[in-house]
């Protein structure tokens, strides 16, 4: 197998122990054999909407895993049988949330990596019961990643718009990584609204006032 990359394997490192894992839209299956080698989980699904994707996945955990693996062609958890704990990532944040919203067995664990629209997957989890115990921001490569773990349980999580946006942990403790993707943004933000007037540029100074505070907030949380 390939090494890793620092973003799968900050999603691994994210991952709990269970009896069954599945990994939704599995592209290679480089997770699904992780967890197996790091005795993370006892069996694994596999699944993507490709078949030709999928035989990868096969491929690489036959080599090691026979009878320990289930692959399934699927559309997000369509037909797939219950798992304790799923994974979606590398999917746009809106398929997630179409995923979580159309399935009609929902693991007790599900853990999220979206490429964009991270406020719409919170929003998502929150509806569908679920507590967000991880939920921060990571660099790999010289990207920023959102990464989402949540429990399903019966107590209401709330969150307020702020978190929504930026995710909880980001917020309270200020990540690196978090604080370089804001001070990222608030410079395009800046380069942008000097080329604007008017309520277009209002818009934009209220965004970067927004973020100034993120960057500056004395109430933080340190750890």
């Amino acid at each position: 197998m390939p090494k890793l990359s620092d973003r799968l394997k900050e999603i691994i490192g994210g991952l709990k122990d269970a009896e069954i894992f599945a990994d939704i839209g599995c592209d290679h299956g480089y997770i699904a054999k992780a967890m197996l080698d790091g005795g993370k989980c006892k069996r694994v699904i596999v699944t993507d909407i490709s078949a030709k994707s999928l035989k990868k996945a096969e491929d690489l955990l036959a080599k090691e895993y026979s009878g320990r693996y289930t692959a399934i062609v699927a559309d997000g958890f369509n037909g797939v049988p219950y798992a304790d704990e799923a994974l979606i990532a590398g999917m746009g944040g809106e398929e997630i949330v179409k995923i979580i919203s159309s399935a009609e067995n929902l693991p007790k664990i599900l853990a999220l990596q979206p490429m964009k629209n991270s406020d719409k997957v919170r929003r998502a989890l929150v509806k569908s019961g679920y507590k967000l115990i991880k939920d921060y921001t990571f660099k790999s490569d010289g990207k920023f990643y959102d990464y989402i773990v949540a429990e399903k349980t019966p107590e209401a999580d709330l969150y307020d718009e702020a978190e929504y946006e930026y995710g909880r942990e980001n917020l309270r403790y200020l990540y690196p990584d978090f604080k370089e993707s804001v001070i990222k943004k608030r410079a395009a933000l800046e380069n942008a609204a000097a080329n604007m007037k008017g309520d277009e540029k209002s818009d934009i100074e209220k965004k970067i006032a927004e973020l100034n505070k993120i960057i500056n907030d004395d109430n933080r949380v340190l750890r």
